[in-house]
């Protein structure tokens, strides 16, 4: 697909059912969904944004095939969103990003089979209850919450996630999950935290195996031993029969 031109906008906007917009309200609606890559009707004053993008979604994907990103639109869940398109979808994320990522997957899938979601498919959550999954599948230290903030500020500005109150005593902040956490985790996301866990475990255990010590020897129970060896009088060999001089067996059998 070519990406539209200067010209298609403007020969767009000449169209007499679209006299109500101006190539500023284009540019403004194209530059949001880049901003935040997901986009949700009910958003902070996003309704006339959605509705725009949606009304024009073939200007827009043709816009944003442009940049290598794909336009999704989800009708059933008031949603728009940009995919990378396969050169780009391996984006590389940082160990701490990636966990808290499927981390909160699985608290969003759990919430789906509990039947705990929300209004347009929400999971509640809190950032205590996705760092005690990483503990549960890390054997590390937790990265400090200062670290731990500015990767869920991160994802809130991707649209997976909205941030809601601070927790101060537990020096946490609640979640609100998104179901296009779905769009970025992919379909293996299990798959991977499975992998992750075991391969977590191997390490682990082999690391517990180089750094497990010899048995300790007492020298006194060694020397000890080596004089009991020495002082030991030779042994004759035992047989099974006594041989008689000329080697005959001289060994008899009883009867009763």
């Amino acid at each position: 697909m070519n990406g539209p031109t200067l010209y298609d906008l403007e020969e767009l906007l000449e169209h007499p059912q679209n006299r109500d917009l101006s190539k500023e309200m284009m540019v403004r609606a194209a530059d949001r969904l880049l901003y935040q890559q997901c986009l949700f009707r009910d958003d902070h004053n996003a309704a006339g944004t959605y509705d725009l993008l949606v009304r024009h979604r073939v200007y827009f994907a043709g816009l944003f095939d442009a940049l290598g990103r794909d336009l999704v639109v989800r009708p059933d869940e008031m949603m728009v969103e940009l995919r990378p398109q396969e050169s780009l979808t391996r984006t590389i994320l940082s160990l701490d990003e990636t966990i808290l990522l499927l981390a909160l997957r699985a608290t969003f899938e759990n919430g789906v089979l509990t039947m705990n979601q929300e209004e347009f498919g929400h999971v509640e959550t809190t950032s205590m209850e996705v760092m005690e999954r990483y503990d549960q599948w890390v054997a590390r230290t937790r990265p400090p919450w200062s670290r731990v903030r500015r990767i869920l500020d991160s994802f809130r500005r991707r649209r997976f996630i909205d941030l809601g109150d601070e927790i101060p005593q537990e020096n946490g902040i609640a979640i609100t999950i998104r179901p296009s956490i779905r769009s970025v985790t992919g379909d293996a996301w299990q798959t991977r935290i499975e992998e992750w866990i075991e391969a977590t475990r191997a390490r682990l255990e082999a690391e517990a195996a180089q750094d497990e010590p010899e048995p300790e020897v007492d020298a006194a129970d060694v020397a000890a031993h080596k004089d009991a060896e020495a002082q030991a009088p030779d042994a004759a060999p035992e047989t099974d029969a006594t041989q008689s001089e000329d080697g005959d067996d001289t060994s008899q059998e009883t009867t009763s």
